[in-house]
């Protein structure tokens, strides 16, 4: 009989193959990472081993400043002394706990560039103004790879002679703000993420992945799984992870709430169907009242063993559009005002106990590439710890019914984005059916949850 299947075990396998790929000297390794199973814990521990153990000059490619910020307190912390290099511009505004840290060296050009082993950190804007034909490093780590277009890796890629790309592929795909029409049939095209292009022109790198979400429930991980990463199995980390409420539910949207204390870790509210465009400003009301009626019930969380009270920085919306994000701040008073609401692109790399998000097919006539793109989707759903409360309109899955593709695909590509997309929806909107995850919502549930 086979041995049964230790996630833990499994999640300390992966990160050793990783980090012996650095002493067999490996010159590329792209590795792959489902949501929250610490990419970014990963790409620590192998910038810490090239400077601390194997005496090497590492850089690290970020995406924003604020995954810079973030890696750097993970380093400062970890770093038994080593000075931490922050390559930025002149003016950056530096958060208030990084201000005037001891092992923090800020560099602004690329003479000041450390010469010794060490470790240095900066985002892939920063680091394409470096213009040299000599290596600046010995290793390059690209922390969420995946959001990188191959052509700003390009302006990068020879500071380092060995590379390790990082990143989650079922993310939002790169933004390319330019006509990409004659790359459209390049499988390694300027278009395409790093890590992708990287394979199609050296199919001999070295693939690995994480097999383990430590973010995701096992419940969570049952539903995304087959929906985004059909051919990247993972599973969840045994944690204890779940909301109790001390107030009974007496309201008819209390169904949806209790449904995640009992072990639903993502559910469907749906509204009464209504063509609205982007902005809904029911749905957003509804969603708003939802949240205050979570907190009015006193709810209570355990996540990973620690219990507390829910407040509303514990809890997330996440939209499609600008206008949804606008509508749903508009409705949060002062006592929810730090209620973080955000589009799914901006909601990349961040997470929350709870997560609140407005479908992004909800109340359209049409269902274009943009809302059905399957990286956004993934994004608003992997969000959560706990509990995720999906808002939107009765008959989506109808209008995906009559909006499926056409299939039309590039010469020589048999990957087709938006039959991705509309298969991800699909097969998510069935398995909440099938489970008995979708609830109707209450209309003018801010006023009864008022009176």
């Amino acid at each position: 009989m086979s041995e049964a299947f230790d996630p833990a075990q499994a999640a300390d396998t992966a990160l050793d193959r990783v980090l012996r790929s650095q002493w067999d000297g490996e010159l590329a390794v792209v590795l792959r990472s489902p949501p929250g199973a610490g990419k970014t814990g990963v790409a620590q521990r192998v910038a810490l081993q090239s400077a601390l153990l194997l005496s090497q000059r590492c850089m690290v490619v970020t995406q924003t400043n604020e995954q810079a910020f973030d890696l750097t307190r993970r380093l400062l912390s970890n770093a038994r002394g080593l000075p931490i290099h922050m390559f930025a511009k002149n003016d950056l505004n530096l958060p208030g706990d990084l201000v005037g840290a001891g092992n923090l060296v800020i560099v602004n050009k690329l003479e000041d560039l450390p010469s010794e082993a060490s470790i240095t950190i900066g985002n892939a804007a920063k680091w394409s103004w470096i213009r040299t034909g000599e290596t600046c490093f010995d290793v390059q780590i690209v922390d969420e790879a995946f959001q990188l277009p191959d052509y700003k890796f390009h302006q990068i890629s020879n500071l380092a002679p060995h590379h390790v790309l990082i990143g989650d592929p079922g993310q939002i795909d790169p933004f390319v703000n330019c006509e990409i029409e004659r790359w459209r049939c390049d499988l390694a095209g300027p278009q395409v993420s790093c890590p992708a292009a990287l394979v199609q022109r050296h199919p001999g790198v070295l693939q690995l992945s994480l097999p383990v979400s430590r973010r995701l429930n096992a419940d969570t991980v049952q539903l995304i799984q087959p929906a985004f990463y059909p051919d990247m199995p993972f599973s969840a980390m045994s944690r204890d992870r779940s909301i109790q409420f001390p107030v009974a539910g007496v309201m008819p949207f209390d169904a949806a709430l209790d449904a995640v204390a009992q072990g639903a870790s993502i559910v469907h509210v749906e509204l009464p169907p209504q063509i609205t465009g982007e902005a809904d400003a029911e749905l957003a009301q509804e969603l708003v009242a939802s949240i205050e009626r979570l907190l009015l019930r006193r709810a209570r969380m355990s996540d990973d063993g620690h219990i507390s009270e829910v407040r509303p920085e514990d809890i997330g919306v996440v939209c499609a559009h600008v206008s949804q994000v606008n509508a749903v701040r508009e409705r949060l008073g002062p006592s929810l005002s730090r209620v973080f609401v955000e589009t799914a692109n901006r909601f990349q790399g961040i997470e929350r106990p709870f997560m609140f998000v407005h479908h992004p097919l909800s109340g359209r006539a049409d269902a274009t590439a943009f809302h059905l793109d399957a990286g956004r989707l993934c994004v608003m759903l992997s969000r959560h710890r706990i509990g995720c409360w999906i808002f939107g309109r009765q008959g989506v899955t109808d209008q995906l019914t009559r909006f499926a593709p056409a299939g039309n695909r590039a010469l020589g590509i048999d990957d087709d984005p938006e039959y991705r997309g509309w298969r991800a929806h699909l097969t998510l909107m069935a398995s909440l059916a099938r489970a008995g995850r979708v609830f109707p919502a209450v209309h003018g549930l801010a006023a009864s949850h008022a009176a």
